[in-house]
């Protein structure tokens, strides 16, 4: 209903699209939450399980991985709620930053030749440029913009944690593999040997099992999210480069900094368990394979096969949710930018 009545005005059409755009992502994001709910529990019951299993090793260098993966995740979680809270302050302080950096734009306000600022362009069933529907307003838009930077930050951090333990995951169970013969110069017997590789195969097939859930959980939202990202950058570029004054600036500034920030951190992550995956693979044969008996290496190289099955996290059928896809976005994005100032 805005876009009609806003529908001669560019840069506030574009304005009401990316906001538009953005909860939308944020309501498609809560509702598969709670839709897929079941699944979801089965992934997160099995990361802690998982995680429960890890952090009762005495083994010093999975336990340094253990530790190294948990402080990395606990940074990771800082960062992101700063960088949404920051977007989040910016944006519900952009009209009084308006009002107060401008002096001609204070007078046109009293004056009224200038409508009162709000934080996002949405229509209202009451007249919201003058009391107390100017306030009723902005407290309002204040609630959904809380509301909405909390579901992102949280739905986000969600994700970017369970992909840091995929890939802590994938170095542990490397560092395992290297452990299957024991230490050089030392021997196992056959049967404990057996036993061991049986172990690293259940732990392999699990997180096949459970990666391949999450990609599954994960894959759509992150399909339509990037096709959204893209138009969101698009728009945000050329309200930077067309904005008039500071306060219009620092927020279109600020705003395509979250939403590049927000699209690598996924491509970075998903990327590095990538990474981690195929060096996973080279653990068995950093074992001490060449001491062991021929019927020994059958096995390691029936297990090495398993470990050369991988799982890329996607965003819909179309794309790998890696660091390419990330910089073929910024191109689209930058295309689009170009096509709209022309």
């Amino acid at each position: 209903m805005e876009l009609y009545v806003i529908r001669s005005d560019l840069d506030l059409v574009l304005t009401n699209l990316k906001i538009s755009m953005l909860s939308v992502v944020c309501i498609v994001k809560v509702n598969t939450f709670v839709l897929w709910q079941s699944n979801w529990r089965e992934v997160l019951d099995y990361v802690t399980a998982a995680d429960n299993f890890e952090r009762e090793t005495r083994d010093p260098v999975r336990k340094n991985v253990v530790n190294s993966y948990t402080k990395y995740c606990r940074r990771i979680t800082y960062f992101y709620w700063a960088l949404v809270f920051t977007t989040f302050l910016t944006t519900t302080l952009t009209p009084l930053m308006r009002y107060l950096s401008s002096s001609n734009f204070r007078e046109n306000l009293r004056n009224g030749t200038e409508n009162f600022p709000h934080i996002f362009s949405s229509w209202m069933p009451f007249d919201k440029y003058h009391s107390p529907g100017c306030w009723i307003t902005v407290i309002w838009h204040t609630v959904l913009c809380a509301y909405g930077a909390g579901i992102m930050a949280a739905y986000d951090t969600c994700i970017v944690v369970i992909m840091v333990f995929f890939g802590g995951k994938l170095d542990l169970l490397r560092e395992r593999c290297k452990d299957m013969f024991g230490e050089y110069g030392s021997s196992i017997n056959h049967r404990e040997f057996e036993e061991y590789v049986r172990q690293l195969h259940t732990i392999h097939v699990m997180l096949i099992k459970y990666s391949r859930l999450f990609n599954s959980l994960l894959s759509p939202v992150m399909f339509f999210y990037m096709v959204m990202c893209s138009l969101m950058l698009c728009a945000s570029a050329y309200q930077l480069t067309s904005a008039q004054n500071a306060a219009q600036k620092l927020l279109m500034a600020e705003y395509l900094i979250f939403g590049i920030a927000q699209l690598f951190v996924f491509c970075w992550h998903s990327n590095d368990v990538l990474i981690k995956n195929e060096n996973m693979t080279l653990g068995p044969y950093e074992s001490v394979w060449f001491t062991s008996r021929s019927r020994q290496q059958k096995d390691v190289l029936l297990l090495s096969g398993q470990l050369r099955i991988t799982n890329i996290f996607t965003a819909g059928p179309f794309a790998h949710l890696t660091l390419p896809t990330f910089i073929n976005i910024l191109k689209g994005a930058y295309s689009y930018y170009t096509l709209l100032r022309k």
